[in-house]
């Protein structure tokens, strides 16, 4: 059988070069960058004392569901359209 002895020199020179090598291969990712992000989400929901509205902030769209019905009766609507028949 034969003997295996390390010397010091050996022992360190094996670990430097292997803490190189593990720091060069976990290098961090580059930062992906973030889009903004808005303040005001794009749906806002509201209730109140004559029902529930849901508000599309982006398109000015919304639907509305009255209180007073045993079944949910959602009703569509368009800010620009309601606008637009009350200036004619």
């Amino acid at each position: 059988m034969k003997t295996l002895t390390i010397d010091l020199k050996s022992v360190f020179l094996g670990a430097g070069l292997m803490g190189g090598l593990l720091l060069m291969a976990n290098k961090p990712a580059p930062q992906a960058v973030q889009q903004p992000v808005d303040e005001v989400r794009r749906y806002q929901a509201v209730t109140g004392e004559r029902g529930v509205t849901i508000l599309d902030t982006k398109t000015g769209r919304f639907i509305v569901d009255p209180y007073g019905f045993q079944n949910p009766r959602w009703t569509k609507g368009d800010f620009e359209e309601i606008h637009a028949r009350q200036t004619k």
